[in-house]
């Protein structure tokens, strides 16, 4: 007979089902729907027949999936390591609930007789639309033992709302990775990825995929979901990691599992051995489970990460700008002046010098000891106190990470200090290497050279670029300090151990964790900083990067048309009010052109660019005009969510159509609207009752008729917007 403990947080349901042989898993429910589970779900299975074309296998599966080195594995090794002896070794021992008047947390301590136990956490905040999850692996017994694999969540026997096993019913949806081609949505039914169910089910068959490396963002995005069509639930997960990552959808008899985690021994070369004593936590999941559509259920999670903006201290979106599309990585002092007495009284807040700014620097060569090059800055510190008292922050480009070709800190002397893969040196693209952030004289050389150079400076935005993928993993470092740090409790969010013999995997995760609290550090001790994470433009955008910066570059798309197409993409993956969007401006720009690329901005947060100090009056007039409607827009770009319409083509280099952008907060609806080629047809959108035009920047297509929002044909390469706002007498 199957137990079942149940909770109510917010919106969710929480039904945790516990199986005669104490495994223990998790339904997440959209509360409104608790009452349609089939109860086929929770009958123990059928006598197997060969003669039967169905037979009925359903598994209670886990709460946590891992894999210790010692243990039988899972008849489909290659495929997956779920489902090993680990994870069938666990049973369920307790359960508590915490809460207080902001947030509730179930936590589960399931325990093996074999000396490990694993701790599991699902946490709610009021006024957040996702849930929190957090798994934490302990080693109690006498011997250390080996983690080949750890989940940070798993959401079993999917779906739950289907009779059977969901033929034809249920859906993954993913989204891709890419340079400047960023967040294509894709989505394929569990039959298309051949995870439909077997005549019966000797081996498990499973979709595992991810990013490996220290690009987090390199094939796919670290979210997906799996949607049941037939009732529109969707069960949606988003990782908070910047190493390497998996996911997987699993089909095991009629269950489908989705779980995923820390990259595993077999798709990031990943384990880490845990002492007597010791801990070890994977990393945070921000998990939600909505009826609806992709959009929400994205949205859901995605709103989880305004915790972190909300705590980091920049109020409001303020425009930046930034001179590398006017430069090209060549910057000087007195066209940085010229610059900011061309912006002078325009309301730009953040004046940002890019690549080419240091010493023996040539844009992304020569970089390693961020030195300004006296002949490009003879004084960058009075330039700093003269854009303050204009009224700017100045900003200033870093990679901070590497060292590269021209360095005197590229060079054999520093080998030491660098990362290493089998004892050689990491180098990427034949000129860039990578300090060991795990290292204490690394860490003291960019105290000088990094922290110390922008406070000396008056610094106070920084843009943290990142140009090259590590790899699979690196060596153990050879700190000397590394007996300095307690190693009784390590998570995958803090440094760890050092010992040269940890597995490739584990060595990646150890040096981007200590990356990550470079970034805390630098902001610890100027907290007024605003930290900008850049990675070739998009490739860090994952919760734990955008958890310890204000903003992301959304993508090294800077001047092409694809840019609103790509933007759309990455509202159902981060926040808008943290997304930066490249605005490049030129002195040949029509009038159009100008418009579609300020109307590209305002989803998101604007940076400008190009030749401004080429603009004529009249081509400032109407950039004048853009900002003053930006700035109307905070609001909803701050709190809302967003669903793209129209009928853009699947090209996003080469886009056909249109595309309208509805991003509706509780009192504004934003409408961007931006026409491809060939943008031919009248769209029609259901709007919500009570709504008027407010405002609009050069709307003469879109109007608000009888409940929907109507958008006319729109001339090719063009753009407009409309900002609603409820009608307050109704």
């Amino acid at each position: 007979m199957m137990e079942t403990k149940e909770y109510i947080f917010g919106e969710y349901k929480l039904i945790y089902l516990i199986d005669v042989n104490r495994h223990i898993s998790l339904w997440l429910l959209p509360r409104q729907l608790n009452g349609t589970v089939k109860e086929a779900w929770l009958r123990e299975a059928e006598p197997f027949s060969q003669r039967s074309n169905y037979n009925r296998e359903w598994k209670t599966g886990s709460l946590v999936h891992l894999h210790l080195q010692h243990h039988s594995r899972g008849v489909s090794g290659g495929m997956t390591m779920k489902y090993s002896q680990s994870t069938d070794c666990l049973k369920y021992e307790s359960q508590s609930l915490l809460e207080d008047e902001a947030s509730k947390t179930v936590m589960t301590k399931l325990v093996s007789p074999e000396g490990y136990e694993v701790l599991h956490s699902l946490t709610w905040i009021d006024g957040r639309k996702g849930l929190i999850c957090n798994t934490k692996f302990r080693n109690t017994g006498q011997q250390p033992l080996t983690l080949e694999m750890l989940s940070s969540f798993a959401f079993e026997n999917l779906s739950p709302f289907q009779e059977e096993d969901g033929n034809g019913q249920m859906e993954l949806h993913r989204f891709r990775g890419g340079w400047a081609v960023e967040g294509r949505h894709v989505h394929e039914t569990l039959e298309s990825l051949a995870l439909e169910k077997a005549w019966c089910a000797p081996f498990t068959v499973s979709e595992r995929f991810g990013s490996a490396g220290s690009f987090p963002v390199g094939r796919y995005f670290p979210l997906a979901s799996v949607e049941d069509r037939k009732n529109k639930v969707f069960w949606t997960a988003q990782l908070c990691h910047n190493a390497t990552w998996q996911m997987e959808v699993t089909r095991l008899g009629d269950s489908i599992s989705f779980s995923g985690g820390l990259g595993d021994y077999e798709f990031g070369q990943w384990s880490r051995t845990v002492e007597p004593g010791e801990e070890f936590e994977a990393p945070t999941a921000f998990l939600s489970c909505v009826q609806g559509d992709i959009a929400k259920a994205c949205q859901s999670v995605t709103d989880m990460q305004n915790t972190a903006c909300d705590s980091y201290g920049e109020n409001g979106l303020p425009i930046v700008f930034n001179e590398y599309c006017a430069s090209w990585g060549d910057p000087t002092q007195d066209k940085m002046m010229n610059y900011a007495k061309c912006l002078d009284k325009k309301g730009i807040r953040y004046l940002v010098i890019d690549a080419g700014w240091s010493r023996n620097g040539q844009e992304q060569r020569g970089n390693g000891e961020w030195l300004a090059d006296e002949k490009r800055f003879p004084d960058m510190k009075q330039m700093s106190t003269d854009f303050r008292k204009m009224g700017y922050i100045p900003g200033l480009w870093m990679e901070f990470e590497v060292t590269t070709e021209g360095s005197p800190a590229y060079s054999d002397a520093y080998d030491d200090m660098h990362l290493k893969s089998n004892g050689v040196v990491i180098n990427v693209g034949g000129w860039r290497t990578f300090w060991d952030f795990r290292r204490k004289d690394v860490r003291e050389y960019l105290q000088v050279h990094v922290i110390d150079m922008l406070i000396e400076n008056e610094i106070g935005y920084l843009k943290v670029d990142y140009n090259g993928c590590i790899g699979i993993g690196c060596d153990g470092s050879r700190d000397s300090d590394k007996n300095d740090r307690d190693k009784r409790s390590v998570s995958s969010a803090s440094v760890g151990d050092t010992d040269s013999g940890i597995s490739p995997g584990e060595g990646l995760r150890q040096h981007l964790a200590a990356v990550r609290e470079f970034f805390q550090e630098i902001k610890r001790q100027i907290p007024d900083i605003i930290i900008e994470n850049c990675a070739s433009g998009g490739h860090r955008l994952e919760p734990s990067m955008l958890g310890v910066s204000a903003m992301s570059s959304f993508s090294d798309a800077h001047e092409s048309r694809e840019i609103p197409y790509i933007v759309a993409n990455e509202h159902y993956l981060m926040l808008p009010r943290q997304c930066q969007i490249w605005v490049v401006l030129h002195a040949d720009q029509s009038v159009d052109e100008l418009r579609y690329r300020l109307a590209s901005g305002f989803l998101g947060r604007i940076c400008l660019s190009g030749e401004i100090d080429k603009l004529s009056d009249e081509q400032w007039m109407e950039v004048e005009k853009g900002l003053a409607f930006y700035r109307e827009l905070e609001g909803v770009l701050m709190e809302g969510i967003t669903r793209i319409y129209g009928n853009r083509s699947r090209n996003m280099h080469d886009p056909t159509g249109t595309q309208v952008l509805v991003r509706e907060g509780k009192e504004e609806i934003m409408v961007v609207c931006h026409s491809f080629q060939k943008a031919e047809e009248r769209i029609k959108i259901p709007a919500p009752e009570g709504f008027y035009i407010a405002n609009g920047y050069h709307n003469q297509v879109i109007s608000l008729k009888g409940g929907e929002i109507i958008v006319e044909r729109m001339r090719p390469w063009t753009a407009c917007a409309v900002l609603l706002k409820r009608n307050c007498t109704l």
